[in-house]
């Protein structure tokens, strides 16, 4: 497998999400780890691509269980502070952006024409929050026959879910590395993702 045919993509690294983890000494490597996958990405010529969460201030396009019955304040409200990335995960120029409302990055949006353009056939992912809309991504990508690979040390969430959605699904929905291992062993990854790329007629 061509090293273009692996990609890094960025879930969600905004402020409105990362502000809940910052502060948490378990995830105070988070942003240097984020750097060196991007670093890591540009060195070896990887596509690089963001998802990031945008909501309407109007409420109508929440999702089901947030306001006015469920999880209380709306995150990632367009044009606000809060639904910036991140300047340690800020895209290069070129580098795709897309716009979801929902926790999986491939639901009514435009990943999967853009993997596809690129011919990507897998993922590094990264970002927030592991038990959330990382999970709910790369258990997409994998049923539409990417191989989704999460760097658990490049993502954050409350502890408790973090462990818990990395060890109730890592080998079952995804893969899972580290940044070391990407960073040092990335030609090793690649040969781990080819073990199950879909090589059908019709992948």
């Amino acid at each position: 497998m061509e090293k273009t045919q692996l990609a890094l993509l960025l879930v969600d690294i905004q402020r409105d999400f990362w502000g809940t983890h910052a502060g948490e000494p378990r995830f105070a490597s988070f942003p240097a780890n984020i750097r060196t996958l991007l670093a890591t990405a540009g060195a070896n010529h990887l596509a690089v691509v963001h998802t990031q969460a945008v909501f309407k201030p109007d409420g109508s396009d929440w999702m089901l269980f947030y306001r006015p019955h469920g999880r209380g304040r709306i995150p990632c409200l367009a044009g606000s502070e809060g639904a910036q990335i991140e300047e340690f995960a800020a895209p290069l120029n070129g580098e795709p952006v897309i716009r979801k409302q929902t926790f999986d990055g491939f639901a009514n949006t435009d990943l999967a024409r853009v993997l596809n353009a690129r011919n990507i056939k897998a993922l590094l992912i990264a970002g927030l929050e592991t038990s959330v809309c990382v999970l709910f991504t790369a258990t997409s990508a994998y049923l539409q026959r990417l191989v989704p690979i999460v760097v658990s040390d490049a993502c954050a969430d409350s502890e408790e879910r973090h462990d818990t959605a990395l060890r109730l699904y890592s080998g079952l929905c995804f893969q899972s590395t580290k940044t070391a291992r990407v960073q040092e062993e990335l030609p090793a990854l690649v040969q781990l993702a080819e073990q199950f790329v879909d090589v059908s007629p019709d992948a």
